[in-house]
């Protein structure tokens, strides 16, 4: 793989970080804002990455790049990701996906029209802990709850407070904790049990009319799921999947997970420990492996499920409410 980096932001330090793991991916350039220059220089400096592009439309006529990662605002995936596709690149977008449904829709039939690769950049359907309840989830016997819970203070929300609106806060920008944080709840509740019976979300909302934190709750046949995200706040990160016969719990947010634990009655079973977690490596192996072996089954596959991600989140948030710039 031959990769061109959109974007300068800490999401994309951290994927210049761990693809060096990944033998079959080369990090060929990157493009930035001209307002950006001086810190795409400095990525380019520690990553060793030879080329700095400001101009988009000149970044994608490289030959050299055949896939582009998107690691920008949220609100640009749907524009940035169609401009590649368009281009015939292969696309990794970060999450969430896009602002709209109807964008992921149309994302998916361009790329699949074209024969190309386009990854949505979630950790979840990878994770070894992740893998390790999906495994074993039959030992649980019939479910009954889950319950996740990712609440983590944004560092950007003091200056929300005092009235600086910060794209992470932003309506316009697609901002709020249900697109940033909760939206991994979701990813593992769905991956786990599919398409929920309906949705529901409560959001504590703020000034700007953004969800600063929030409850969504899907219902199962059988079971309930409640997800609760929060950019406000901070509390201890878990997840639990519950059974008649034994329960799950994931230490840490369902994204980095530490491990993984089986309780029956008195007796604890470590299934799986992450060694790394929160590593964007094992996505960026699974990508590299499947562009190399032209497996485009697999990654429509989980397209599937990012559709439905895009669907649930457009659900949950009009449900509490919230419009975004999308919706003017």
């Amino acid at each position: 793989m031959k990769l061109g980096v959109v974007g300068n932001g800490m999401i994309v330090s951290r994927l210049l970080r761990d693809v060096r793991a990944v033998s079959d991916i080369r990090v060929q350039a990157i493009c930035v804002r001209q307002g950006s220059l001086n810190r795409a220089r400095e990525l380019a400096d520690r990553f060793s990455i030879r080329e700095i592009y400001t101009e988009y439309p000149v970044f994608l006529s490289r030959t050299d790049i055949d896939t582009v990662y998107i690691g920008i605002i949220s609100s640009l995936h749907y524009a940035y990701a169609r401009e590649a596709l368009l281009a015939g690149k292969n696309v990794i977008c970060e999450k969430p996906f896009t602002t709209e449904y109807d964008e992921a829709e149309e994302l998916i039939r361009l790329a699949k029209s074209k024969s190309l690769f386009l990854w949505e950049a979630c950790k979840i359907p990878y994770a070894e802990n992740f893998l390790a309840v999906k495994q074993n989830l039959g030992r649980a016997g019939a479910i009954k709850l889950v319950q996740c819970n990712y609440s983590r203070r944004s560092s950007r929300y003091d200056a929300y407070v005092n009235g600086n609106v910060l794209p992470a806060f932003d309506p316009a920008f697609s901002g709020g904790c249900l697109y940033d944080i909760n939206m991994y709840n979701l990813h593992f509740v769905v991956a786990l049990f599919g398409r929920p019976q309906w949705v529901r979300y409560a959001a504590n909302v703020g000034y700007n009319g953004i969800d600063t934190s929030g409850i969504v709750t899907m219902g199962y046949d059988g079971f309930q799921a409640v997800c609760c995200g929060a950019k406000d706040s901070d509390s201890p990160c878990f997840a639990m999947v519950q059974g008649e016969e034994g329960c799950f719990f994931l230490e840490g947010p369902v994204s980095s997970s530490k491990r993984v634990l089986f309780k029956k009655d008195e007796v604890r079973e470590v299934l799986s420990e992450d060694l790394q977690p929160g590593s964007l490596t094992p996505e960026l192996q699974e990508f590299a492996r499947q562009l190399k072996e032209r497996d485009l089954p697999a990654c429509y596959d989980m397209l599937g499920q990012t559709l439905l991600i895009m669907e649930l989140l457009v659900v949950a948030r009009k449900d509490a409410g919230i419009m975004f710039g999308t919706d003017m």
